[in-house]
């Protein structure tokens, strides 16, 4: 059941669900990845995660981006990687389902053609060494099951990108206190936990499909890309809009990593 913890490992329970979603209707594949109220939605609320959470931290550390190639660790149903292809010469989507065709056909009724998308394993991504200007993961990573597999989705990352590249990976973050709230001293109570008294901690949850998995905190994440050979230059907390326009702290942080020249 959807609602149970998955016991197989969640690879196979994400491929099933999404195949079956696939297999259900238009709607239910492209609003299975974050829940939009309908297919149509899903590449505008894409556009909007883009905008705020990719294009923001990489403003003023990528020129020329319409020359440079972009990939994103777990494209989903490419609500995202729609807005990114449309920022880029070239855009990568690496995930472990294998619905791609049903992905491609909607990216060209989108009117974007410069997308590749692959079917990787869950740890590798499956391009050449130094081939990518950008490596991006939004609403991903925090569903790996094990810091094992974070560590080597990192490792990956340092290895596809070319030398000055730039990823911005989100993470769940350890500490809660803040997340749906628009407190800013929330927020500097829970990176002051997780800078002192959580700094090496990492949590893994035994949870259902599309639930969050790995919760790190922020040192920690930093650590581990900082073991891969990544720099971080920047931290961001994601946001999330509400219905009066404001926009409340969610439950991820972003590295902003260089890989050096």
């Amino acid at each position: 059941m959807a609602h149970e913890p998955e016991t197989r490992g969640h690879i196979i329970g994400f491929r099933e669900q999404i195949r079956a979603a696939r297999d259900e209707s238009r709607e239910a594949f492209f609003t299975w990845f974050d829940r939009s109220p309908d297919a149509d939605s899903a590449p505008v609320r894409g556009a909007w995660d883009f905008a705020m959470h990719i294009a923001r931290p990489l403003a003023g550390r990528i020129r020329e981006p319409e020359k440079k190639t972009v990939l994103e660790i777990g494209y989903g149903g490419g609500r995202v990687l729609a807005a990114a292809a449309r920022a880029f010469g070239r855009a990568v989507g690496v995930d472990i389902h294998d619905c791609g065709s049903t992905v491609l056909e909607e990216l060209a009724r989108l009117g974007v053609r410069n997308a590749e998308l692959h079917c990787g394993d869950g740890r590798s991504l499956p391009v050449p060494d130094a081939s990518v200007d950008v490596v991006y993961s939004f609403i991903v990573l925090q569903h790996v099951e094990h810091l094992a597999i974070h560590r080597a989705l990192v490792a990956e990352t340092a290895r596809v990108l070319r030398p000055g590249g730039v990823a911005v990976l989100y993470h769940a973050r350890l500490s809660r206190l803040s997340p749906h709230t628009t407190s800013r001293l929330r927020l500097a109570l829970d990176w002051l936990i997780e800078q002192t008294i959580w700094r090496d901690r990492y949590r893994e949850y035994p949870t259902h499909v599309n639930d969050i998995n790995l919760r790190l905190s922020l040192p920690r994440a930093q650590s581990e890309a900082h073991a891969a050979g990544l720099a971080c230059e920047a931290v961001y907390v994601s946001r999330r809009r509400l219905p009066d326009g404001f926009r409340s702290f969610g439950e991820q942080f972003g590295l902003v990593l260089r890989k050096p020249a």
